[in-house]
């Protein structure tokens, strides 16, 4: 992914483009593709250098990863009502099972965990 704003819309066609193949349905895929643009959006803003996005559908779970150069772990600040940003994380808090982070020698990546409804 590019490092500026775009990135974001193509993260989200690409999440909804392969939702849709693994045939999630409809609201899990909704929360998901949210999930993408904010972490995605976190990386180009407060992250550097390349930003890539992996997903990976495991039996009943979707999981997604995305990348940024940056070693600084992220870290949600309490939401905010009246603010229209700052509140990525406790987005993909409140749409995802769970997320956390794994940092590497040259950035880190971040995680969310969806479950598949049976």
């Amino acid at each position: 992914m590019p490092e500026e704003a775009p990135a974001a819309g193509q993260a989200r066609h690409f999440a909804a483009s392969a939702l849709r193949a693994w045939e999630v349905p409809p609201d899990t895929r909704e929360d998901i593709v949210l999930a993408t643009s904010e972490l995605v959006t976190n990386a180009v803003e407060h992250g550097h250098g390349e930003v890539a996005v992996v997903l990976r559908q495991h039996d009943d779970r979707v999981v997604l990863r995305v990348w940024d150069e940056d070693l600084h772990v992220p870290v949600p600040r309490p939401a905010e009502q009246d603010s229209v940003r700052g509140n990525g994380l406790v987005i993909v808090d409140a749409v995802s099972e769970s997320w956390g982070y794994e940092t590497g020698a040259n950035g880190k990546w971040v995680w969310a965990e969806f479950a598949l409804p049976r």
